[in-house]
């Protein structure tokens, strides 16, 4: 698409597809591919980006979650990695899907895991308490276990954030955000039986219903 957009290219996707397939190297790993009940899982990661805010060029976090069924993506900046990025995000992607996965995978991360331990932070037990949705963790430094979500990461950077968006807030990079995982809805991934749309209106009555107030995301 930018491609076309930027350089005026004449080719079609084929051509692209076969230029990168000669050019890609050659893995000998065997991966199984898993497959996923409506609802019942989510992957969730940190990415950094930059943008231009108010002028200057400006490094920012993200929070990326993907439902791993339909594989509808959800991605919020921040200015930070703090905890109540990591809450607020959250909260914010299950008002996206339209409901809760019933689990949701994580790396070790300290926003949810007390450094040096195994046991979970008591604000992060309260917080998924509150949704009632179960944590699950990836072994450590086996990022392929939740590879959904670490491709997320990659393609926000890639498709969503290039060009580098010119905004005036955080809140306006935000809107750009969702309306770029909403148009994601259209796209039919390889090997699919529809669209990410037509999944995740499959997937959202297998959902968790949202609680009747958010949780408070701040110290």
């Amino acid at each position: 698409h930018r491609l076309v957009k930027e350089h005026a290219f004449s080719g079609g996707e084929s051509t692209i597809r076969q230029y990168v397939r000669e050019r890609r190297p050659r893995f000998s790993g065997v991966f199984i591919p898993l497959a996923y009940a409506p609802g019942q899982d989510a992957q969730c990661d940190f990415g950094e980006a930059v943008a231009i805010i108010q002028g200057r060029l400006t490094t920012f976090q993200f929070l990326c979650l993907r439902l791993c069924f339909s594989k509808l993506p959800f991605v919020m900046a921040f200015p930070h990695q703090r905890q109540e990025a990591f809450f607020e995000g959250q909260r914010q992607s299950f008002t996206f899907f339209g409901g809760v996965p019933h689990a949701i995978w994580f790396d070790h991360l300290s926003q949810a895991i007390k450094p040096g331990r195994k046991d979970e932070q008591e604000a992060f037990t309260a917080f998924r308490s509150h949704y009632l949705f179960e944590s699950r963790y990836c072994t450590p430094r086996e990022a392929h276990e939740k590879g959904l979500v670490e491709n997320l990461v990659g393609y926000a950077r890639r498709n969503f954030l290039v060009p580098v968006p010119e905004v005036e807030s955080l809140e306006e990079l935000n809107a750009l955000l969702r309306e770029r995982c909403l148009a994601e809805t259209s796209r039919r991934l390889r090997g699919e039986p529809g669209s990410i749309g037509e999944m995740w209106q499959q997937e959202r009555s297998h959902l968790l219903s949202l609680p009747a107030r958010p949780f408070p995301c701040c110290r």
